[in-house]
């Protein structure tokens, strides 16, 4: 098998870069929201000129925020993954996804950003929005789909968990005391959708 080559340090440092580009934008947007964020002002935050940004981001601070976006995403699913994995219940596996959601949607600005969609904000982050719920709503649709009762439908079952995590998840971005409440309530739902005879 064929070794991966070591990244060049040029490569490592043009990584960093576009990272502190990232992190600046996240900054800006956890203390002043949309507004507050602006090629301008991650240049001059970052310490560097709009012609250097625009280098790394040529789609200006838009495809800053949609790629921290991704990045936030990512990081939701693959630990996500990771924790439903280790699970063994169709209980736990589900509740796995929602609980790597709250826990990445505690930290401040991450909340913040991933979960505070504004009527501004949403239309920039549209072509990114709804991956990793789309995604996860697959795995629980897998993982209910033989335990439902008949006329209990997996696809509907599983859309409303997504929903509720989701709005778990904004709780959380404001307050992250509320995870294990909401945690515990979410289980509660579970558990009624698992012990369900019929949909009448």
């Amino acid at each position: 098998m064929k070794e991966k080559a070591p990244v060049r340090l040029r490569d490592r440092n043009r990584l960093r870069t576009r990272q502190e580009f990232l992190d600046t934008a996240l900054d800006l947007f956890g203390a002043g929201g949309l507004a507050g964020c602006s090629i301008d002002a991650v240049a001059k935050q970052a310490g560097t000129s709009k012609t250097t940004a625009y280098t790394y981001f040529p789609g200006g601070i838009d495809e800053m925020l949609r790629d921290q976006y991704r990045i936030i995403s990512k990081r939701v699913r693959l630990r996500g993954e990771q924790m439903r994995n280790d699970s063994t219940t169709v209980e736990d596996r589900i509740v796995a996804l929602i609980a790597a959601l709250l826990d990445i949607c505690a930290e401040p600005k991450v909340g913040r950003f991933y979960m505070m969609l504004t009527p501004a904000l949403s239309p920039l982050l549209e072509p990114v929005v709804g991956e990793t719920s789309g995604h996860f709503r697959k795995m629980i649709v897998d993982d209910l789909q033989r335990k439902l009762a008949p006329g209990v439908s997996a696809q509907a079952c599983a859309t409303l968990i997504v929903g509720a995590g989701r709005e778990a998840a904004i709780a959380v971005a404001r307050d992250p005391g509320q995870r294990e409440a909401l945690l515990n309530a979410l289980r509660v739902t579970i558990r009624a959708m698992l012990l369900a005879k019929t949909c009448r």
